[in-house]
């Protein structure tokens, strides 16, 4: 089952233009389904993540967040963008994302 979260949470991240204390993040979680690793989107603001994926509307506190996803993944690192790097990166490469790693799902 593939979700949209890359989609999800960069179109989230293109209505933040004006706030540049937005990150739109691609790295690798564990998915506690079935304990493997996967390639995952989501935003930070400070010390909140707010994830968008599968129609959810989740904010956590940021080392939760990273608790439960086992984030970063070993091997595996957290890239972040300002809401402009991350709309210039759409543009560019026509996709979502993820655009600097290789995610193994």
């Amino acid at each position: 089952m593939a979700g949209d979260c890359y989609q999800a949470n960069g179109n989230f991240i293109i209505t933040q233009m004006n706030d540049k204390a937005f990150r739109l993040c691609h790295g690798v979680a564990i998915l506690a389904r079935d304990g493997r690793p996967f390639g995952h989107a989501w935003v930070e603001k400070g010390s909140l993540v707010m994830d968008f994926s599968n129609g959810k509307n989740k904010a956590l506190p940021k080392k939760k967040y990273y608790e439960l996803g086992k984030i970063p993944v070993k091997g595996h690192k957290v890239y972040k963008y300002t809401p402009k790097e991350a709309a210039m990166r759409m543009v560019k490469t026509k996709h979502w994302g993820p655009w600097e790693s290789k995610p193994p799902r």
